[in-house]
């Protein structure tokens, strides 16, 4: 589904897979890891109650929120509501998750660095529980 709506800076994009995510989470590809950028850089749009799984990147990454509201959660510290105009710089190895609200949709740039060719360790799913208790 590639729709773009008025709104909308870029395309939804193709849905993610939901062995890493929950929900309906799409990526649309703005810039691939290529010989001159050790990096790749996605819009990903999450719709209400999508999120990511746990998971790490060996060399960090960087959101960048365009649209919407959402949250960001690191492994054993408070839970951050995140909007548009948020910049967040997740160190490497730190474990993590962020997606939508269980209300409103949230769209962010993510310019994620490869380790060789590794960008992003999936851990475990975030459960119900867990993010209701962030929302």
């Amino acid at each position: 589904m590639n729709d773009k709506n008025s709104s909308s800076i870029f395309e939804k994009g193709e849905k993610l897979s939901d062995e890493y995510f929950k929900g309906n989470a799409y990526l649309s590809t703005l810039l691939v890891k290529d010989k001159n950028n050790n990096f790749i850089i996605g819009a990903v749009t999450f719709e209400p109650n999508a999120r990511t799984n746990w998971h790490t990147h060996p060399k960090g990454q960087v959101l960048i929120v365009i649209e919407g509201e959402g949250i960001y959660k690191e492994k054993n510290k408070s839970a951050q509501s995140i909007k548009k105009g948020d910049v967040i710089n997740i160190p490497e190895n730190v474990v993590h998750w962020h997606g939508a609200t269980t209300t409103t949709k949230m769209v962010h740039i993510a310019i994620t660095n490869y380790e060789g060719e590794t960008n992003a360790n999936w851990l475990q799913p975030v459960t119900d529980e867990e993010f209701t208790a962030t929302n």
